[in-house]
Formats: structure tokens, C-alpha cells, sequence
């Protein structure tokens, strides 16, 4: 006798038409992952076989390999502390996530479940805010910051981010898909709106939350054009404006170029490897009601 599946157990798809999608998630893959790999295996390169014609993967023997790179970029002096300069990415990355994360909370709940007027004027206003390019506001944010005095201090990179409306938008698609008979309980039992966030809608709400602290995150973490205009101190400089001090004017250690891309990038890649499944589910339930 001939076992069979039950209907519900049966595959949807055959091996044969997975395979094509197994192939083009495979190949997108290998284009994400050779920019890395090469990045990696460059910063343990001695200089005299970076620059040889034509490129290679490998060092000519096994014994080339070397971590000097990475020791020299800790240790030599170059104008910039890179260490310091990666407590400075911590401290701003750190301090921006947390800002946003309470700021964005506080706003999307109000938008989403607070009824005044003009609220969903404001909510049209903060969703065609991001459309805004951010080289737009280079300026005014610039003439503000010089105004408050706030010119190479770690504050001018930590606060005007904190006005981006994605984090309101992202939260608020969130909070209207969570019924509303949960906080009508905890109103019947005396709850006030405080109580009701923050005992209700923040733990049910902790995939989407968790997926803006890591963007947020990640946004400061590699964001260059602005800490390269507003920062010139040394003392204040992010890990993405510090490696430019490895760039010389005639010529550059490309060697120590790519372990210092490679310090900058490790977060990131960390982080995205461990909440790629968090990032994709929160996004995919975000504007299920709307």
C-alpha cells in the first residue's frame, strides 16, 4: 500500500519549481556577499598585493596573510582616534535610537488613537515629509545648529534626526491593527492613556518597535554627509568621517582602508544577520489596517 500525504502535509510546490527561486536567492546572495568577502580579504592583504594587475582574491602564499592592517589603523596616529571616534558612532547611534524610539512611540499613539482636531492633517503632513530629500535640509538644519551653538558637539548629530516621520508612520500602521477592545478593558479598570501605552500597546507592539530601533540605528550609524559637514574636531568625529583620514592626498593604504571599512561595517552586518526575520515580519503585519 502506497502511503500518502494528508491534503493540509502535501507541498504546495514541487522541487523542480522551487529550484528557480532557490537559484535567484542564491545569486542575490553572492552579489550581497562579494563586496564583503573582498573587502575582507583585502584589509588581510599586504599593500605590495592589493595593487597588482591583474586583481586576486588570495595572498601568493598562505603565510601572507596579516592582521598588521588592523593593527596599524588602532594604533598609528593620524589625526583621529578611531577607537574614540567608535565610542563617538556608540554614543550617537545609542542616545539618536532611544530619542526616536520614545519621541515616535508618543506621536504615532496619538495619532493613531487620539481623536483632536486636524489629526489626520498632521499625519498627511508627517508622510509628505518623507518624500523630502535630505540634502534639502542640509541648509536649514546647518543654520540652525550654528545658531544653537551646537557646531562639533555630538548633540548636532544626535537631534535633528529625531524628527523623521518614518518612525511615526511605521508605528502607527502598527498600533491601528491592535484591537481596540484590549485598551477598552484596561480603561474600564481605571487605566489612563500613560498606563494603557505602556502596559498594552508598547509590549504588544514589540516586533515593529524593535524593527525601528535597529533602522534607526543603522541610519546613524553609516550616515556620513552630515557629520561631515557640521563635525571638523577630531574628538567628536563618527567612525564614517574618521576613515577618511586613511584616504591621503596622493595616495592611499588601501590595506588599512578596508579594515577600517570592515571595523565600520561589523555592527551592521551583525545586526542585520540576527534581525533580518524580525525586520521582515514587523514590516510585512506594518498597514494590514489602515
Amino acid at each position: 500500500m502506497i502511503a500518502t500525504w494528508p491534503a493540509q502535509l502535501r507541498p504546495k510546490h514541487s522541487t523542480m519549481q522551487l529550484l528557480p527561486r532557490f537559484s535567484l536567492a542564491l545569486l542575490l546572495a553572492l552579489l550581497w556577499a562579494t563586496p564583503i568577502a573582498w573587502m575582507v580579504m583585502t584589509s588581510l592583504k599586504p599593500e605590495s598585493q592589493i595593487v597588482t594587475l591583474p586583481p586576486r582574491w588570495l595572498p601568493d602564499h598562505l603565510a601572507d596573510f596579516t592582521l598588521d592592517n588592523y593593527i596599524k589603523i588602532l594604533t598609528i596616529p593620524r589625526g583621529v582616534d578611531l577607537i574614540r571616534s567608535f565610542l563617538n558612532s556608540l554614543i550617537v547611534s545609542g542616545t539618536g535610537t532611544t530619542l526616536v524610539i520614545v519621541v515616535d512611540t508618543l506621536a504615532a499613539y496619538a495619532l493613531a488613537r487620539l481623536r483632536f482636531p486636524g489629526r489626520d492633517i498632521v499625519f498627511y503632513v508627517i508622510v509628505l515629509s518623507l518624500i523630502v530629500p535630505h540634502e534639502i535640509l542640509l541648509i536649514p538644519n546647518y543654520i540652525t545648529i550654528w545658531r544653537l551653538d551646537w557646531i562639533n558637539s555630538l548633540t548636532a548629530l544626535i537631534v535633528p534626526p529625531v524628527a523623521s516621520g518614518f518612525g511615526v508612520f511605521l508605528l502607527r500602521q502598527f498600533f491601528l491593527s491592535i484591537p481596540t477592545e484590549l485598551e477598552d478593558a484596561a480603561r474600564i479598570d481605571g487605566c489612563g492613556r500613560f498606563r494603557i501605552l505602556w502596559s498594552i500597546v508598547i509590549p504588544v507592539s514589540g516586533g515593529a518597535i524593535a524593527t525601528l530601533a535597529i533602522f534607526t540605528f543603522l541610519y546613524y550609524w553609516n550616515d556620513f554627509t552630515w557629520p561631515y559637514i557640521i563635525v571638523n574636531a577630531a574628538d567628536v568625529m563618527t567612525l564614517p568621517v574618521a576613515l577618511i583620514q586613511f584616504r591621503g592626498d596622493y595616495f592611499s593604504e588601501y590595506g588599512q582602508l578596508m579594515a577600517g571599512a570592515f571595523v565600520s561595517a561589523l555592527p551592521a552586518i551583525l545586526i542585520f544577520l540576527t534581525a533580518q526575520r524580525l525586520i521582515i515580519r514587523s514590516i510585512t503585519l506594518t498597514g494590514l489596517k489602515g
